[in-house]
């Protein structure tokens, strides 16, 4: 066996090839990389010829497919995502639901090609698959390269729930589309639900249940076994809290799980609490004889809430920025400032512009 980038051949008493990769059973000591562990599995991008006997079925082929990944990984080391992109794609079906290092590496190339284009929709799937193989301790295929996803949790800082009104739908829809199960799939629900503003509704009969009614996502096993899942769960509980006591305690467990969040999670969690005191705001019950401006002061406060984002500087993608100016601007506009709504409705458009024309969309 030849690998890529290697003048050393390595001998095999046998070999197995599947879509996990090229699965050497025993090796011969002395070769270039020395006796390899038995069952140690080669991604087919690292492979460049197999010769003699083999297990397995549709050799050449993987070898083929092999190629293409390898010339994909090349591109996007090398900066140009845009001609990996087409060599990648016609691969994913196979390798969208696969496990093990080759179908990491399509995954992980889809999502850099994706974020390269500026193209959300086309993230969503196969960062789900690499949420899906961070679980199984698979680690990138692009170790040269800054890290596509965060390594603490997994999360994407560039798929947000707090996207501005054009991009939200586009972010909705594709965490719906996403074929994805388990830890993977309740990353995405948690996103689209935060996203939609949906609070978590109480299980029939079971009082006091529900983040609005005190229970802290961070006491949920299977949150506590996911930092992602651990994260959003967090922030799930901040944005659909529903008086001011029920959000300083989520506040709290959420500055207790995070004492020093990166930046993006700052910006989500500020984002969160302008999200609830919106809604408060809004929903507040009407009390005989409290003059109008009243509502207007608080309708105002939640705003300066939510300007609280871009003036943090946390925000390096620029979305979560524009969606705290859009509702900044909408509770201004309905407090009655329509000056203030005005101008921040044009900075929000700004930076919609600015990301659109950083991505080339």
């Amino acid at each position: 066996m030849i690998l890529r980038g290697t003048a050393q051949p390595i001998v095999a008493d046998s070999v197995f090839g599947d879509s996990h990769g090229l699965e050497i059973h025993t090796v011969a000591a002395g070769s270039a990389r020395g006796a390899a562990e038995k069952g140690e599995v080669i991604p087919w991008d690292m492979v460049r010829a197999v010769e003699g006997q083999s297990g397995g079925t549709g050799l050449a082929e993987f070898l083929e497919i092999g190629e293409d990944l390898w010339r994909a990984r090349i591109r996007i080391e090398r900066g140009d995502a845009a001609l990996a992109q087409a060599e990648l794609a016609k691969h994913w079906s196979r390798f969208r639901d696969a496990d093990g290092p080759t179908a990491a590496l399509v995954a992980e190339g889809l999502l850099r090609c994706a974020l390269s284009a500026g193209d959300l929709r086309a993230a969503a799937d196969p960062w789900l698959a690499c949420l899906r193989h961070r679980g199984m301790g698979i680690a990138s295929r692009f170790p040269t390269l800054p890290p596509a996803i965060d390594a603490s949790n997994g999360l994407l800082p560039e798929l947000s729930p707090f996207m501005p009104a054009s991009r939200r739908a586009e972010l909705i829809g594709a965490c719906e589309s996403a074929k994805a199960s388990g830890e993977s799939g309740e990353v995405a629900r948690s996103i689209v639900r935060i996203a939609k503003g949906v609070r978590i509704s109480a299980p029939s009969g079971v009082p006091g249940s529900g983040p609005e009614l005190g229970l802290e996502s961070g006491n949920d096993p299977a949150k506590e076994s996911s930092p992602a899942l651990r994260a959003l769960g967090l922030l799930e509980d901040i944005a659909s809290a529903a008086d001011v006591r029920s959000l300083d305690k989520a506040v709290g467990s959420f500055d207790r799980a995070f004492e020093e969040p990166p930046s993006y999670l700052s910006a989500w969690r500020i984002a969160a609490i302008g999200t609830c005191r919106a809604r408060i705001a809004r929903t507040a019950p009407v009390v005989a004889g409290a003059a109008a401006s009243d509502r207007a002061g608080a309708l105002g406060r939640a705003a300066l809430e939510f300007l609280a984002v871009p003036a943090s500087g946390l925000d390096r993608t620029g979305l979560v920025d524009a969606y705290a100016l859009e509702e900044a601007a909408s509770l201004l506009r309905e407090s009655g400032d329509e000056s203030s709504a005005a101008q921040l409705a044009v900075l929000a458009e700004q930076k919609l512009q600015d990301i659109t024309h950083s991505s080339g969309r």
